[in-house]
Protein backbone atom coordinates (compact mmCIF):
# COMPACT_ATOMS: atom_id res chain seq x y z
CA UNK A 1 0.00 0.00 0.00
CA UNK A 2 2.93 2.45 0.94
CA UNK A 3 4.80 1.49 -2.15
CA UNK A 4 1.48 2.30 -4.54
CA UNK A 5 1.17 5.88 -2.46
CA UNK A 6 4.92 6.55 -3.30
CA UNK A 7 4.83 5.61 -6.82
CA UNK A 8 1.94 7.73 -7.05
CA UNK A 9 3.16 10.88 -5.79
CA UNK A 10 6.15 10.49 -7.65
CA UNK A 11 4.23 10.40 -10.87
CA UNK A 12 2.21 13.77 -10.71
CA UNK A 13 2.36 16.78 -12.06
CA UNK A 14 2.87 19.74 -9.60
CA UNK A 15 2.34 23.45 -10.06
CA UNK A 16 5.96 24.22 -8.97
CA UNK A 17 6.89 22.34 -12.84
CA UNK A 18 4.29 24.05 -14.80
CA UNK A 19 3.96 27.45 -13.54
CA UNK A 20 5.33 30.59 -15.53
CA UNK A 21 7.11 33.31 -13.89
CA UNK A 22 8.31 31.65 -10.83
CA UNK A 23 11.25 33.44 -8.10
CA UNK A 24 13.35 30.44 -9.43
CA UNK A 25 16.81 32.03 -9.28
CA UNK A 26 19.05 31.11 -12.79
CA UNK A 27 23.06 32.01 -13.46
CA UNK A 28 22.26 33.78 -17.25
CA UNK A 29 23.97 36.66 -18.49
CA UNK A 30 21.43 39.49 -17.76
CA UNK A 31 20.49 42.28 -20.58
CA UNK A 32 19.03 44.98 -21.61
CA UNK A 33 14.67 43.98 -22.49
CA UNK A 34 15.42 44.66 -25.66
CA UNK A 35 14.49 42.36 -29.20
CA UNK A 36 17.86 41.27 -30.95
CA UNK A 37 17.85 42.96 -34.69
CA UNK A 38 17.18 40.29 -37.21
CA UNK A 39 20.16 40.01 -39.18
CA UNK A 40 19.64 38.38 -43.09
CA UNK A 41 21.10 35.23 -43.22
CA UNK A 42 21.89 33.18 -46.87
CA UNK A 43 18.32 31.15 -47.80
CA UNK A 44 16.23 34.44 -46.27
CA UNK A 45 13.42 35.14 -48.52
CA UNK A 46 12.82 39.08 -48.85
CA UNK A 47 10.14 40.69 -50.16
CA UNK A 48 11.23 43.69 -51.67
CA UNK A 49 8.38 46.21 -53.11
CA UNK A 50 9.53 49.49 -54.98
CA UNK A 51 7.98 52.64 -55.45
CA UNK A 52 8.68 54.81 -58.34
CA UNK A 53 7.44 58.50 -59.45
CA UNK A 54 7.39 57.93 -63.04
CA UNK A 55 5.18 55.60 -65.54
CA UNK A 56 8.39 53.94 -67.84
CA UNK A 57 10.10 53.50 -64.06
CA UNK A 58 7.12 51.62 -62.46
CA UNK A 59 6.52 49.88 -65.51
CA UNK A 60 10.28 48.52 -65.79
CA UNK A 61 9.53 46.70 -61.86
CA UNK A 62 5.95 46.49 -62.69
CA UNK A 63 6.62 42.49 -60.81
CA UNK A 64 7.82 44.59 -57.55
CA UNK A 65 4.79 46.92 -56.99
CA UNK A 66 2.18 46.42 -54.18
CA UNK A 67 -0.99 45.19 -55.64
CA UNK A 68 -3.31 48.39 -55.90
CA UNK A 69 -6.40 48.93 -53.34
CA UNK A 70 -8.78 50.85 -54.84
CA UNK A 71 -11.51 53.22 -52.49
CA UNK A 72 -14.72 54.04 -53.74
CA UNK A 73 -17.75 55.56 -52.39
CA UNK A 74 -17.66 57.42 -48.74
CA UNK A 75 -20.65 55.04 -47.38
CA UNK A 76 -20.97 57.53 -44.99
CA UNK A 77 -20.95 60.85 -47.03
CA UNK A 78 -21.96 58.90 -50.26
CA UNK A 79 -19.21 61.41 -52.13
CA UNK A 80 -17.23 59.57 -54.34
CA UNK A 81 -13.80 59.48 -53.14
CA UNK A 82 -11.96 56.94 -55.76
CA UNK A 83 -8.54 56.66 -55.36
CA UNK A 84 -5.51 54.26 -55.43
CA UNK A 85 -3.95 52.69 -51.76
CA UNK A 86 -0.58 50.70 -52.09
CA UNK A 87 0.88 49.72 -49.47
CA UNK A 88 3.42 46.96 -48.00
CA UNK A 89 -0.03 45.04 -46.90
CA UNK A 90 -0.78 44.32 -50.11
CA UNK A 91 2.65 42.81 -51.34
CA UNK A 92 1.32 39.11 -51.87
CA UNK A 93 1.44 39.33 -55.65
CA UNK A 94 5.21 40.41 -55.26
CA UNK A 95 7.61 37.56 -55.98
CA UNK A 96 10.44 36.49 -52.75
CA UNK A 97 13.77 37.59 -53.64
CA UNK A 98 16.02 34.57 -52.45
CA UNK A 99 19.65 35.27 -50.35
CA UNK A 100 21.66 33.29 -52.39
CA UNK A 101 24.41 31.37 -50.27
CA UNK A 102 27.13 33.82 -50.93
CA UNK A 103 25.29 36.50 -49.10
CA UNK A 104 23.61 38.05 -52.55
CA UNK A 105 21.10 39.11 -53.81
CA UNK A 106 20.34 39.74 -57.59
CA UNK A 107 17.53 42.27 -58.32
CA UNK A 108 16.75 43.45 -61.75
CA UNK A 109 18.19 46.80 -63.02
CA UNK A 110 20.77 47.38 -60.43
CA UNK A 111 22.16 43.81 -60.34
CA UNK A 112 23.57 41.88 -57.12
CA UNK A 113 23.71 43.25 -53.48
CA UNK A 114 25.76 42.07 -50.90
CA UNK A 115 22.81 41.67 -47.73
CA UNK A 116 24.22 39.12 -45.75
CA UNK A 117 24.07 39.88 -42.02
CA UNK A 118 22.38 43.14 -42.42
CA UNK A 119 19.15 44.65 -40.99
CA UNK A 120 16.17 45.12 -43.13
CA UNK A 121 16.32 48.69 -42.33
CA UNK A 122 20.24 48.42 -43.83
CA UNK A 123 18.75 46.36 -46.82
CA UNK A 124 15.89 48.77 -47.77
CA UNK A 125 18.99 51.39 -47.97
CA UNK A 126 21.61 49.74 -49.85
CA UNK A 127 18.40 48.79 -52.57
CA UNK A 128 16.52 52.53 -52.14
CA UNK A 129 19.83 54.27 -53.28
CA UNK A 130 20.80 51.79 -55.85
CA UNK A 131 17.35 52.72 -57.31
CA UNK A 132 17.61 56.12 -57.00
CA UNK A 133 20.42 56.16 -58.85
CA UNK A 134 18.87 54.50 -61.77
CA UNK A 135 15.79 56.25 -62.05
CA UNK A 136 15.72 59.63 -59.14
CA UNK A 137 12.61 59.26 -56.96
CA UNK A 138 12.44 55.54 -57.00
CA UNK A 139 12.62 53.66 -53.84
CA UNK A 140 11.92 50.26 -51.52
CA UNK A 141 10.80 48.70 -48.58
CA UNK A 142 12.00 45.58 -47.66
CA UNK A 143 10.25 43.03 -45.29
CA UNK A 144 10.98 39.47 -44.83
CA UNK A 145 9.08 36.56 -46.21
CA UNK A 146 9.81 33.68 -44.80
CA UNK A 147 8.70 35.20 -41.09
CA UNK A 148 8.09 32.12 -39.00
CA UNK A 149 9.08 30.17 -36.21
CA UNK A 150 8.57 25.96 -35.78
CA UNK A 151 7.33 24.32 -32.30
CA UNK A 152 8.34 21.02 -31.42
CA UNK A 153 7.48 18.63 -28.47
CA UNK A 154 5.13 18.54 -25.93
CA UNK A 155 3.82 22.13 -26.84
CA UNK A 156 2.41 20.65 -30.51
CA UNK A 157 4.21 20.17 -34.03
CA UNK A 158 4.55 23.47 -36.39
CA UNK A 159 5.56 26.23 -38.42
CA UNK A 160 3.81 29.30 -37.44
CA UNK A 161 3.89 32.77 -39.11
CA UNK A 162 5.53 35.61 -36.87
CA UNK A 163 3.82 39.03 -36.63
CA UNK A 164 7.30 40.74 -36.91
CA UNK A 165 10.74 39.62 -36.93
CA UNK A 166 11.24 39.52 -33.16
CA UNK A 167 9.04 38.14 -30.76
CA UNK A 168 8.53 37.45 -27.29
CA UNK A 169 9.02 33.27 -25.77
CA UNK A 170 5.91 33.96 -24.26
CA UNK A 171 3.90 34.97 -27.04
CA UNK A 172 5.38 31.81 -29.34
CA UNK A 173 3.64 29.43 -26.73
CA UNK A 174 0.52 31.23 -26.74
CA UNK A 175 0.43 30.83 -30.11
CA UNK A 176 1.43 27.83 -30.35
CA UNK A 177 -0.92 26.01 -27.86
CA UNK A 178 -0.50 25.53 -24.05
CA UNK A 179 2.29 22.81 -22.92
CA UNK A 180 1.58 19.69 -22.13
CA UNK A 181 1.14 18.60 -18.76
CA UNK A 182 4.36 16.59 -19.13
CA UNK A 183 6.02 18.97 -20.77
CA UNK A 184 9.47 19.77 -18.82
CA UNK A 185 9.57 23.66 -19.08
CA UNK A 186 13.35 23.27 -17.04
CA UNK A 187 14.57 22.14 -20.21
CA UNK A 188 13.41 24.33 -22.98
CA UNK A 189 15.29 24.70 -26.25
CA UNK A 190 16.05 27.29 -28.74
CA UNK A 191 17.85 26.58 -31.86
CA UNK A 192 18.67 29.26 -34.10
CA UNK A 193 20.01 29.96 -37.40
CA UNK A 194 22.83 32.07 -38.57
CA UNK A 195 25.82 32.66 -41.03
CA UNK A 196 28.08 30.33 -39.12
CA UNK A 197 25.64 27.63 -38.71
CA UNK A 198 23.52 26.73 -35.60
CA UNK A 199 23.16 27.95 -32.29
CA UNK A 200 21.23 26.04 -29.79
CA UNK A 201 20.21 27.81 -26.45
CA UNK A 202 18.24 25.46 -23.64
CA UNK A 203 17.01 27.51 -21.15
CA UNK A 204 14.50 27.18 -17.71
CA UNK A 205 10.94 28.39 -18.96
CA UNK A 206 9.78 28.39 -15.47
CA UNK A 207 11.78 30.87 -14.47
CA UNK A 208 11.06 35.11 -14.58
CA UNK A 209 14.74 35.57 -14.54
CA UNK A 210 14.95 34.87 -18.44
CA UNK A 211 13.01 37.90 -19.24
CA UNK A 212 15.79 40.00 -18.74
CA UNK A 213 18.22 37.20 -20.99
CA UNK A 214 18.88 36.63 -24.42
CA UNK A 215 16.11 33.85 -24.57
CA UNK A 216 13.26 36.51 -23.87
CA UNK A 217 12.94 36.72 -27.21
CA UNK A 218 13.10 34.33 -30.48
CA UNK A 219 13.52 34.99 -34.78
CA UNK A 220 12.71 33.86 -37.31
CA UNK A 221 13.70 30.93 -38.60
CA UNK A 222 13.91 29.58 -34.56
CA UNK A 223 12.82 25.99 -33.67
CA UNK A 224 11.62 26.07 -29.95
CA UNK A 225 11.50 22.18 -28.63
CA UNK A 226 9.86 21.55 -25.73
CA UNK A 227 10.87 17.84 -24.06
CA UNK A 228 8.48 15.45 -22.14
CA UNK A 229 9.13 14.61 -18.22
CA UNK A 230 10.66 11.59 -17.13
CA UNK A 231 7.11 10.98 -15.45
CA UNK A 232 5.89 10.44 -19.28
CA UNK A 233 7.10 7.30 -21.14
CA UNK A 234 5.36 4.20 -23.46
CA UNK A 235 2.90 6.34 -25.02
CA UNK A 236 1.57 9.67 -25.37
CA UNK A 237 -1.02 9.69 -22.90
CA UNK A 238 0.43 6.61 -20.47
CA UNK A 239 2.21 7.62 -17.22
CA UNK A 240 3.67 5.83 -14.29
CA UNK A 241 1.11 5.49 -12.31
CA UNK A 242 -1.39 4.13 -15.31
CA UNK A 243 1.32 1.78 -16.32
CA UNK A 244 1.16 0.45 -12.22
CA UNK A 245 -2.26 0.49 -11.90
CA UNK A 246 -2.50 -2.08 -14.96
CA UNK A 247 0.16 -4.45 -13.84
CA UNK A 248 -1.75 -4.21 -10.40
CA UNK A 249 -4.94 -4.75 -11.57
CA UNK A 250 -3.14 -7.64 -13.47
CA UNK A 251 -1.33 -9.40 -10.51
CA UNK A 252 -4.86 -9.02 -8.19
CA UNK A 253 -6.45 -11.19 -11.42
CA UNK A 254 -3.92 -13.49 -11.88
CA UNK A 255 -3.98 -14.05 -7.95
CA UNK A 256 -7.97 -14.54 -7.53
CA UNK A 257 -7.59 -17.23 -10.78
CA UNK A 258 -5.31 -18.97 -8.66
CA UNK A 259 -7.21 -18.95 -5.39
CA UNK A 260 -10.00 -19.97 -7.51
CA UNK A 261 -8.52 -23.35 -9.07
Amino acid sequence: MLFCIISGFSSCVTNKQTDLLQNIKLNYPRLMVKPEEYKVIPGDQLSIAVYAWDHETAGMFAGYSPQSAYRGMNESTGVSVGSEIRSLENTWNIRPTTVYADGTINFPYIGKIYVQDLSLLQIKTAISQKLNAFSEGTVADVTLANRYFSILGEAGADRITMTGTSMTIYQALAIAGNIGSYGDRSKVTVIRQNASGSLTKTFDLRSKDIIDTEFYYIQPNDVIYVPQTKGKFLGATTSFTGVFSMLTALAGVVILILRIF
